[in-house]
């Protein structure tokens, strides 16, 4: 996944120097040359799953009750559009679960395709990468993997000012032990939708 996050951002980088000043110069429509994307979600957590792995038992699953579980999110992505219809990026959030409480760091890979060129425009997009910890033992960041798949709206609201807003299945393993998501004994997997709106930039 590090090389995968790698080799998107030089992706990134050699187009960049690709285009010419006066075309980034003429992106009204914000679709060409670099962007920013910073948004705020909500998720509804509909499925909790945890493997739990007991010595003499094996492993042990269960399924978690739902109720009131739920999580807000902040997201920010830095991408660059390689056509005014596709656009890749490298996205960092943060996420604060609920009903079970923890908190996620996931850097993402950011794929976009936008179905106009038009200043409104429908747009799908993914999110897939990792969860990091920062902090130490004392972190109150998971360890996991982010996987996210919508549909969005990109829509100008006035000069210069666009927003998005996004629809959206999103799947978090989260390992509740020091070790990765494969090796430990204590996994969550959350499923949900979410809702976002932000603006890009």
């Amino acid at each position: 996944m590090k090389k995968l996050l790698t080799f998107s951002f030089f992706i990134i980088s050699f187009y960049s120097f690709g285009q010419t000043e006066n075309k980034i110069s003429k992106d009204e429509y914000k679709n060409i040359g670099f962007f920013n994307i910073t948004k705020f979600g909500y998720i509804g957590v509909t499925n909790l799953k945890q493997e739990r792995f007991i010595e003499g038992e094996g492993n042990i699953f269960s399924d978690l009750e739902t109720d009131k579980a739920h999580a807000w999110s902040l997201q920010t992505i830095n991408g660059y559009f390689l056509s005014p219809s596709f656009s890749l990026g490298i996205g960092v959030g943060l996420d604060g679960y609920h009903n079970p409480d923890f908190n996620t760091l996931p850097v993402v890979l950011d794929t976009r395709f936008y179905f106009s060129d038009d200043s409104d425009s429908f747009y799908t997009f993914l999110n897939i990468g990792p969860s990091v910890r920062i902090g130490g033992e004392n972190s109150k960041f998971r360890k996991g993997m982010v996987f996210n798949i919508g549909a969005g709206y990109k829509f100008k609201v006035a000069n210069n000012l666009f927003l998005v807003s996004d629809i959206y299945y999103a799947h978090k393993t989260v390992s509740f032990t020091d070790e990765w998501i494969g090796t430990s004994d204590d996994v969550i997997k959350a499923n949900g939708f979410g809702l976002s709106l932000g603006v890009i930039f």
